[in-house]
């Protein structure tokens, strides 16, 4: 996390503590670091958090796919079945598409209609 962002997070919790808006954090903040240093809505965001007693100043754990995937497991599914399509693929090992798609192509399979091949 950038040193900016804890240090913006500090402040707009004062601002919170102290009873502001989030508008007016927003409109003090960008008035001393500049206008792009923060979102109005990203302290919208952030107070929203504050005010259901979360104050933590880190940010919470994301949603989503994984972002690390072992291209063995890919290779097997391959191996295993040479007709898988990538969506296929990506949805047995609740993965992005195009994540299958690049490992694939450093494992040098090609498709070729919808046949999954070494090149």
């Amino acid at each position: 996390m950038s040193e900016n962002k804890v240090h913006f997070r500090h402040i707009l919790l004062y601002y919170f503590k102290k009873g502001k808006r989030a508008a007016e954090a927003h409109r003090k903040i960008c008035g001393v670091y500049r206008d792009d240093a923060l979102t109005e809505r990203a302290a919208q965001k952030w107070f929203a958090k504050f005010r259901s007693g979360d104050t933590s100043l880190k940010d919470g754990p994301r949603s989503g796919r994984p972002t690390e995937v072992d291209s063995n497991d890919i290779e097997a599914l391959v191996e295993q079945d040479r007709t898988l399509k990538v969506r296929e693929i990506a949805e047995t090992l609740k993965i992005s598409y195009g994540t299958v798609q690049r490992h694939l192509q450093q494992l040098g399979y090609v498709s070729r209609l919808d046949v999954c091949r070494t090149s």
